[in-house]
């Protein structure tokens, strides 16, 4: 415990010392004064009365305060996973039980870590063990993300170092290792078993696909299908990218013997729109026990149009030229421009008011407008833009010289579409070069993603070519909001958004975002910041992005396993307004697909309900699928799991690799359980120090005021007693 004395309103002592000093100095030359013209002795003693009262005074000023500090020390926090599943009853390479293993590789563990850190011991389950481990493993299933997760909960508010995993790491969910542990705050470590490929058949495994989450109708799509294989010679596998029961890909490969991933990447061409789910699937020569980790869904929006893009341009500049070029590069936009001669003079006649027309704008689902002067486009023009807009469609404004000049947006209709109010007086512009400066909001937005790491693509604007200077803006109309400033003038908005009706406006207050290309490519390097900010910024206005829309079809299950036998709840979803002819089915992993009879009532017409009872166990998979016309118009897929009676035990293999990659996506390390004890040096205490703080308060005690009082009182009294005033 520590204790001081402190005075809580004494931010500069140098002060308060000069003011005790200045005035005791003012005293002392009063009181003399006094004693040379009384030549009485009391004077002293008044002058010390009165130094007591004025001393009392400064002290309730200072606020002085009695301050004790304890602290206390609460020790770290190991989390020991224990796999009790009856898999766990099986023999490990060696032939002793793994179960026997793991309970040695524990009391390992705990030797070596001493009184570093307490050691709390949990089920497979994810549920506390205060009395030990159990003697023998009788949990009926294993779900490592599960147990994970829900040690992570329990300990939440304590001080947690790590997670150790003492598993066979076969986890029958279906899920990839490193999906088990996303987001832990804290390494997990693993304790396994020595590979089960050394002695077990092969096994083939599809991992998370990569795909783009919308294209346009009739263009290529590269698909990356991650292939996996344990143990077994070499062989071949197919590789196939399927719609439902349409086969869209497939591709041969070749796998040497042994452990191996290899990346397959194959191309499809969607020949119709809507939203749909494909599957990716590998099957080997070779018959495999495990067939529930060869397939893969993944979802893809086809939109059965490019974007349509109006863009009208006052004046041959570098950001219509490059903007230009951009659009016509990519596949997805469909562009139209408009440009006046390359003369900047005000030519009212140019436009000759049949540029933008109502009967127009029905082809377009984005206009642009460039650097102009307000009478470039004629009133009528401004309020058939306005309506349009406000139907549901997009407007995106460029800054420049005229259009956000004294003569250019402010005084039309258009001003009212505007997410900002455009300055009205000097100064309309700022010529310093900035770096842009994205807002929390514009961090989150997606015309800014780049990497798809907020920290990343932040990092990376920061380091973005200068821009040349921004119009400025006035103020921002209430809901709009800010995307990216100019920190060189005051963090003026440089991208700001808001909605008009039912469409989207943004404003771009810059016109040299050409240089993201330019000064890239001087320099060597692709100008792909450039490339994605326009692809996103159109894609985003034309409502591509993929969180705009909601899907036509939505499929669910009333929970993600059952028992064989048990009723199986399938619920899906219609999107209002979206029409088509539903159907379900369900089908077994390596089975025919089986029509589910769905039913709605008048309350919930969208919403549909059935019920299945499967057989037997495995992995099962909802399909459901909205056709219009004999047509496939959207489809969408869920997946449950049926634990047989013999689930845990039908593959008697141990898979390390699943801890191996859980460890390595969270920062921990990887053990065999006999080497448990090497890992307990691995692993760092962890401690939380708590400072608590008790304050007693003298400045507002009755004491100081009573000193003053009966010093200041005391020193007038005799005073005016002795005639000494």
């Amino acid at each position: 415990m520590m204790a001081a004395l402190q005075f809580d309103n004494v931010s500069h002592p140098w002060l308060w010392l000069l003011a005790v000093v200045a005035g005791g100095a003012l005293l002392a030359v009063i009181y003399r004064d006094i004693y040379l013209r009384t030549e009485r002795r009391l004077t002293w003693w008044l002058l010390g009365l009165r130094g007591v009262g004025l001393v009392a005074l400064v002290l309730a000023l200072a606020k002085p305060t009695w301050v004790r500090r304890s602290e206390t020390v609460e020790p770290g926090r190991l989390a020991v996973v224990v796999d009790n599943s009856v898999s766990m009853t099986l023999p490990a390479a060696g032939g002793q039980a793994r179960y026997a293993l793991a309970r040695e590789a524990v009391a390992q563990l705990q030797r070596g870590l001493g009184d570093r850190v307490v050691v709390d011991l949990f089920d497979i389950n994810g549920e506390p063990l205060p009395r030990g481990l159990p003697a023998e493993p009788q949990v009926a299933r294993t779900d490592l993300g599960r147990a994970i997760g829900q040690t992570l909960a329990k300990l939440r508010s304590q001080p947690l170092a790590a997670v150790v995993l003492v598993s066979d790491g076969m986890d029958n969910t279906g899920r990839q290792g490193t999906l088990l542990a996303e987001d832990a705050p804290v390494p997990i470590h693993g304790l396994g078993f020595r590979d089960w490929e050394t002695e077990s058949p092969y096994d083939l495994a599809v991992s998370r696909v990569q795909a783009p989450a919308r294209v346009i109708v009739n263009n290529t799509v590269k698909v990356t299908v991650p292939v996996q294989k344990t143990g077994g010679p070499a062989t071949t596998a197919t590789v196939t990218v399927k719609r439902g029961s349409e086969v869209f890909a497939s591709q041969t490969v070749t796998l040497p013997a042994g452990a191996t991933e290899q990346v397959v990447s194959v191309n499809i061409t969607p020949t119709e729109g809507g939203s749909f789910v494909f599957t990716a699937t590998v099957i080997g020569e070779a018959s495999e026990k495990v067939l529930a980790n060869n397939t893969r869904t993944f979802p893809l929006t086809v939109d059965a149009e490019a974007i349509r893009v109006f863009y009208v341009e006052g004046f041959l500049r570098y950001e219509y030229k490059f903007v230009k070029n951009r659009f016509e590069d990519d596949p997805d936009v469909s562009l139209v421009s408009v440009v006046r001669r390359a003369n900047p003079e005000r030519d009212p006649s140019a436009s000759g008011g049949e540029l933008i027309t109502a009967e127009r704008l029905r082809n377009f689902e984005v206009v642009i407008l460039g650097d102009m002067e307000g009478d470039y486009l004629s009133r009528a023009e401004y309020q058939a833009l306005a309506e349009w807009v406000n139907e549901g469609h997009a407007l995106l404004v460029l800054g420049g010289y005229r259009s956000f000049g004294p003569t250019g947006f402010r005084g039309t209709p258009l001003a009212d579409v505007l997410p900002v109010v455009l300055a009205d007086a000097e100064p309309y512009q700022t010529e310093e070069a900035f770096v842009l400066e994205l807002t929390e909001a514009g961090e989150r937005h997606p015309i800014f993603e780049l990497a798809g790491d907020r920290v990343r693509d932040a990092e990376q604007w920061r380091s973005a070519p200068a821009l040349a200077g921004a119009s400025l803006i006035k103020r921002i109309k209430p809901g709009a909001e800010v995307l990216a400033v100019n920190p060189s003038f005051q963090s003026a908005p440089v991208v700001v958004v808001h909605r008009y009706g039912a469409g989207r406006v943004l404003v771009l207050a810059v016109d040299t975002t050409w240089r993201w290309s330019r000064m890239t490519r001087v320099v060597g390097q692709a100008d792909t910041l450039f490339a994605r900010f326009w692809s996103q910024t159109i894609r985003w206005l034309a409502g591509r992005d993929p969180e705009r829309k909601r899907l036509p079809v939505t499929v669910s299950t009333d929970q993600p396993d059952y028992a064989v036998g048990q009723p199986v709840t399938i619920r899906v979803e219609r999107a209002p307004d979206t029409k088509g002819e539903l159907t379900v089915t369900v089908a077994p992993v390596d089975g025919p697909p089986v029509p589910v009879r769905m039913q709605a009532n008048s309350a919930t017409p969208d919403v549909f309900t059935g019920t299945v009872y499967p057989s037997g166990g495995g992995r099962y998979a909802v399909s459901a699928s909205l056709s219009e016309a004999g047509k496939l118009v959207a489809n969408e897929t869920a997946e449950f799991l049926v634990q047989g009676a013999d689930w845990e035990l039908a593959d008697t293999r141990t898979n390390r690799g699943v801890l191996q990659s859980v460890a390595a996506a969270t920062g921990g390390v990887y053990y065999d359980v006999e080497s448990a004890a090497e890992l307990a040096g691995k692993i760092e205490g962890k401690e939380r120090r708590t400072v608590q703080v008790q304050r007693t308060e003298y400045w507002n005690s009755p004491w100081l005021f009573l000193v003053f009082l009966g010093a200041v009182s005391a020193e007038w009294v005799l005073r005016r007693r002795n005639h000494l005033v």
